[in-house]
């Protein structure tokens, strides 16, 4: 848990531009898919430890689509954001089913 932390923390400028600039592209497009703020500051934090994480990991395990570090830094940063969104979509789904089960124990019989 020390190593992950400290490779977040030792992370270059170039990977933070990058993680930075895809992940509030993602809340831009977000903003054209749902126009609630809230929604896009609450998803934002999600796509950057995304697209850190798959950083992390493409690194650590070694996965390299090209050969140049500047092109790989930002595939796994796509890669990132997209997978968190994806996640963060499906818990979106499951709370709002959870919610609507809760409201159907509430309702009033007739």
């Amino acid at each position: 848990m020390l190593e992950v932390l400290t490779r977040a923390i030792e992370v270059d400028t170039f990977t933070l531009l990058s993680v930075a600039a895809l992940s509030g592209w993602a809340g831009f497009l977000i903003m054209f898919v749902q126009p609630k703020r809230l929604l896009v500051l609450a998803f934002l934090p999600g796509f950057v430890l995304g697209a850190l994480a798959a950083n992390y990991f493409f690194l650590e395990y070694g996965v390299l689509v090209t050969s140049e570090k500047e092109t790989n830094v930002v595939l796994a940063s796509t890669i990132g954001v997209t997978l968190a969104l994806l996640v963060m979509l499906a818990a979106l789904r499951l709370m709002g089913a959870l919610y609507a089960m809760r409201l159907q124990s509430y309702k009033i019989p007739r």
